[in-house]
């Protein structure tokens, strides 16, 4: 693969990733924190990352990108042969970093998106009846917040081992 391609992938793994960490650090803890210190206001400020300034679809493409030049970095670094790669220091601290991306990526779309989505939907709902939510969507809301938040912890958790190990797995020797 042409030096100028590996750079540029390099690159694009690095500074998407960045964004995403950064992202999620500042989301957890943070925006969320003071949207409900702050709520009704803080409410308002939150559906409007979420809705106008499309927090959600930057999440979506920083990680997409963070995992697709990270993926074909992988595999050029492994040379095709995984099994052999894995065994060595590097290979195997790229491989945990690999694993915890996915799975970073994975409570992304597939656990925390339904959820963001479902409280949006809440939100409007609640705002259009013009008054205070139901006991039945309070709970709700209630129960989605709680399910946010752990889900966004893992989120913190999974990056922050995908960070060190990629950062430091080069130096791996064993």
């Amino acid at each position: 693969m042409d030096i100028l391609w590996v750079n540029f992938l390099r690159i694009m793994h690095i500074f998407a990733g960045t964004l995403w960490v950064g992202a999620a650090v500042l989301y957890l803890f943070y925006i969320t924190p003071s949207v409900k210190a702050t709520a009704p206001a803080g409410t308002k400020f939150h559906q409007y990352l979420i809705a106008r300034q499309k927090y959600p679809i930057f999440m979506i493409i920083v990680s997409t990108l963070t995992i697709i030049a990270g993926a074909i970095l992988y595999w050029r670094d492994a040379g095709g042969d995984l099994a052999s790669w894995i065994t060595t220091g590097p290979g195997l601290g790229f491989t945990i970093g690999t694993i915890a991306s996915f799975l970073v990526y994975f409570v992304g779309m597939a656990l925390i998106t339904p959820r963001g989505k479902r409280l949006g939907v809440l939100g409007a709902q609640i705002e259009a009846a013009g008054g205070p939510p139901t006991k039945e969507q309070m709970a709700e809301l209630e129960t989605l917040d709680k399910q946010l938040h752990t889900l966004e912890w893992v989120d913190f958790i999974l990056l922050a081992i995908a960070l060190v190990t990629m950062a430091t797995a080069r130096y791996w020797f064993f």
